[in-house]
Parts: C-alpha cells; structure tokens; sequence
C-alpha cells in the first residue's frame, strides 16, 4: 500500500502546505511510499507531482489524503480514482468575508461548502484538525470523524534568524506582530485601527508588523493601505509579505507582542509558533483559536480595540504577566509535540 495526498494548491510558508509534507515525511520515515499532488505549485515548491499523475500513479488499496480548505473544479475526478480516501478538513473560510471585495474567493467558498457536504459518501474517514472542524464535518454529514492536529515540522526553524530583519526591529520598545495571509476573515484593519488606539493612548512609537502575502486579496490590501494613511499610520505599520524561514523567525525574536484579531482561524499554527519562540500571545476568541491556543493566551471575549491594546500593552510592561504567558505557552506547544501528532495521525490512519 502507498499513501498519497493532493490539495489543489500547494505554497511554501503555508501552514497547510507545510502539514502536507510533514506528513509525508512522517509517512515515508514509516516505510510507505508516498507523494503529494497538486494542481498549483508556487514556486519555491519541490518535490509535488501534477494531479494528473494520481490517475496513473494510484493503485487499489492505496490510501489517498484529501487535504480540504477551498473549492475545487477537479474533486470530482480525484474521487473517481479506485483507492481508500480520507479527507482532512482544514475549514473553509466563509464566502460572507468576501462579500464586497473578492468575488472570487467567495464564490469559491461556496463551492467549497456545497461539496464538502456532497462528498461526503466517498470518504471511509474524515479528520478534524480541531475540534471546531470535526464538528463542521458532522455538521456536513461525515459519519466517521476523527480529531488530529496538525503536524508542525519544527525542523525548518533550525536556521538563524535574520540579521537584516533583527536589526530593522530588535531594541524598539513596542512591536505588535501578527502573521497570516492578508484577507478579510484576519482583520489586519481592526489591527490598524487597534494600532492607532495604541499610538495615541499607550505608545506613541509603537510599530505594527503583518507577516502574510497579499497578492490573493488585492482588493482588501488595498483598503488596509487606504486606512492606513486615513489614520495618519503611515511608516507605523509594515507589510511583510511572504517571508522565508530566517526571516520569520527573526520577526517572531523581535516582536513584543503576537495580536491576532481574525475572526475565523480552522486552527491557527501562527499561535503556536509565537508561543515556541517565547512570545506572549493576545488572541481575539474565535472559531478554533481558543481551543488551539487553550490557557497560554490572553484571550478577549470581546471585540473591543481599545481592550486588545490594553492587553497588548499589559504583556509588554509587566515582566510578571509576560513570564507567566511564555511559560504557558511552552507548556501548550508540548502539546502538540510532533512525535506525539505523529502517532495519533498514524493510529488514525491505520498505517
């Protein structure tokens, strides 16, 4: 038997991506030959097969790991190859989000929800990589669901950190960072609007830093850029972009504080990866970033902006509160400890 997986896009510095192959490496150190197809690689990509491919690389009694989190035009065909399925759920990302901005995206949204209820029948197990997604998938009328987190491969952080990057922002008193794709259902507006509060209120040199590529969500870029100088922010908020593993790693040293505002996370590793290098999280409590981040944040109940920066200025200034929060946050990430993950993934799979 060989164990196989396809999403229709795979991108380096994706979280999902990043989960695929881990999960093959995990599924090829078992002794199972293993791929991953795609219909889209973006470069920088390697080692990915077109899904073309799986018509004729498949085999009865193969195991095929359907990776979902969007639309596709090709599930249909995958679902016709003759082998074993799972499908792992990494949520879809409501089409309301879009509305107004990206009718793309949306529309893709809602293909995406219409089939995950569709196809169901064609899959012998379903996984949740959070409980908030396990439940989506009952909700959708999967009748065999499992919850697995997803598998982080910490292996790519053993590089230096960024010299350029650490000296941009290391020493600044107050550098708010959060990290994801720039797209509605992540607020970075209510982060700018955050910032500004901050600013006036707390720290007038305070900086905000947004890690994630822009490229799909031209539109929405495009008004947070237009808040920006609207608010008079301008040279305080910095778009990263995609960046590569030493430059992450270095944004994460230099931060003060990691402040997520999204209102929909299937999971949330950003969080995690914070917490692995000893920064304080402040979280707004939405979809799986509760369960994911537990007790090792300061979670806010409410949609307030002048409350998240508060908190974010209470972890900066109170050496007590942030010792408190790193410890809690080392203690979470064991948690997800990739041996760990690994071994329920592989209970799961039945490997």
């Amino acid at each position: 038997m060989r164990v196989h997986q396809f999403h229709p896009v795979l991108a380096p510095g994706d979280a999902m991506s990043n989960h695929v192959f881990a999960l093959r490496k995990k599924i090829r150190h078992w002794g199972f030959e293993s791929f991953a197809y795609a219909v889209e690689t973006k470069p920088g990509v390697v080692d990915v097969r077109s899904y073309r491919r799986m018509f004729r690389d498949v085999h009865p009694g193969d195991l095929v790991i359907v990776h979902f989190s969007m639309g596709s035009e090709v599930i249909d065909q995958i679902l016709k190859i003759p082998a074993r399925r799972v499908l792992v759920y990494h949520n879809i990302t409501p089409p309301e989000f879009f509305g107004g901005i990206n009718p793309h995206a949306a529309a893709f949204a809602r293909l995406g929800l219409r089939q995950l209820a569709r196809i169901a029948p064609a899959f012998e197990l379903a996984i949740g990589v959070s409980e908030f997604n396990r439940r989506a998938l009952e909700e959708a009328g999967y009748r065999k669901t499992a919850r697995v987190p997803i598998l982080i491969d910490w292996d790519h952080f053993a590089v230096p950190p960024s010299e350029a990057v650490l000296a941009r922002w290391k020493g600044l008193r107050t550098v708010l960072l959060f990290v994801g794709r720039i797209s509605p259902n992540k607020r970075q507006d209510d982060l700018v609007r955050m910032l500004a509060y901050y600013r006036r209120c707390i720290d007038p040199e305070a900086h905000l830093v947004l890690v994630g590529a822009y490229r799909d969500q031209p539109q929405y870029h495009a008004r947070v850029v237009a808040l920006i100088e609207r608010l008079g922010l301008g040279g305080a908020v910095a778009f990263a972009g995609g960046v590569d593993d030493p430059a992450l790693l270095a944004y994460y040293r230099a931060a003060s504080c990691f402040i997520s505002l999204s209102e929909h996370e299937g999971f949330g590793v950003p969080l995690l990866e914070a917490m692995r290098f000893r920064l304080p999280v402040v979280a707004y409590d939405a979809a799986a970033v509760g369960e994911t981040v537990d007790s090792a944040a300061i979670l806010l109940r409410e949609r307030d902006l002048a409350e998240a920066a508060e908190a974010c200025a209470m972890v900066t200034e109170r050496l007590d509160l942030r010792e408190q929060l790193v410890a809690a946050g080392e203690r979470r990430v064991k948690d997800f400890d990739p041996e760990k993950v690994a071994k329920r993934t592989r209970e799961v799979l039945g490997l």
